[in-house]
């Protein structure tokens, strides 16, 4: 009876998370993590590997609860427990839950970028999510998480230029909050809108160097040296060139780096012309992309 629940919970993991990995005003690339504790044990999405992909065996790594949560609670540095696993498995350890959600909402970002921190922490606050500021993925972006939600005992967070985190007992239930955070998002931005421009930004394909221009009255410039999230930094740091017609790429990407370039077209289209507030400044990005584990996702994605 055991052995059938518990296959039964890691297929309902599998099948949500790899909704998440498809949608891709949710989840771009590799970015993004999973993870479900089931006995003894927790399951958490390697680093480098897709969502998308759930449903490969070697996606998730399997490893005995105790012995990471004794190496988390006991380390505070960034150094991680297994190699194959992402900088961001502590968010997954040290949350106590048995589902643990982190998807890259395209909308949570672009919220971030124009909204006033004050404001905008008022309203997620009203509607039972946790406002972090952006601190680099890794094992003191958990802590505060953590610390920070012992006033409140939420199960959403929203994290600063960088995504959301649910957390629950219930993968139906999880999923369920997961898409009414993105309702909540369209009375802060125009989601049909952000759902118009992600259509037509995903049809434009990459040819001999050069995108189809979605805007042509827009000054791409004034988005130079302003990471937006953190694979930004990682995926594709190098500028553009770009005229009325066209945007141009220094090299031929592959799909990881297309995928991220189109999320940035997304992001800048719907910024246009308003200001950006919040934003990863270059110094932080480069030495996240430096860092052992972002060069590892670097190899994997190639």
């Amino acid at each position: 009876m055991y052995y059938k629940l518990a296959l039964h919970t890691m297929e309902s993991f599998i099948k949500y998370s790899e909704k998440i990995g498809n949608n891709f005003l949710l989840c771009q690339g590799p970015g993004g993590n999973t993870s479900v504790k089931i006995n003894e044990n927790i399951y958490v999405k390697k680093s480098g590997y897709l969502l998308s992909q759930s449903a490969k065996k070697e996606t998730f790594k399997k490893i005995r609860l105790i012995d990471i949560n004794n190496f988390y609670t006991n380390n505070s540095n960034d150094k991680k427990f297994d190699k194959e696993l992402s900088i961001e498995t502590p968010l997954h350890v040290l949350l106590s839950s048995k589902y643990v959600f982190h998807y890259h909402s395209i909308a949570s970002i672009l919220i971030s970028a124009i909204y006033k921190k004050d404001t905008l922490n008022r309203f997620l606050i009203n509607n039972s999510i946790l406002p972090i500021d952006y601190i680099r993925p890794g094992h003191e972006l958990a802590k505060e998480i953590v610390s920070s939600n012992h006033e409140y005992n939420f199960k959403s967070f929203f994290l600063y230029n960088h995504g959301v985190v649910v957390e629950g007992q219930n993968i139906k239930k999880l999923y369920k909050t997961i898409n009414l955070i993105e309702n909540l998002f369209s009375e802060l931005i125009d989601y049909s809108e952000l759902k118009k421009i992600t259509r037509t930004v995903l049809n434009t394909k990459l040819s001999n160097y050069k995108f189809d221009n979605p805007n042509s009255k827009l000054d791409y410039k004034k988005f130079k040296n302003k990471y937006f999230f953190p694979d930004h930094s990682v995926f594709f740091p190098d500028s553009f060139t770009f005229d009325k017609k066209y945007i141009y790429v220094k090299k031929d990407l592959n799909i990881t780096e297309i995928q991220y370039f189109q999320t940035l077209l997304i992001l800048y289209n719907l910024i246009d012309e308003k200001k950006v507030l919040n934003f990863i400044n270059k110094d932080t990005g480069e030495k996240l992309r430096k860092s052992e584990d972002e060069q590892l996702r670097l190899r994997i994605s190639k």
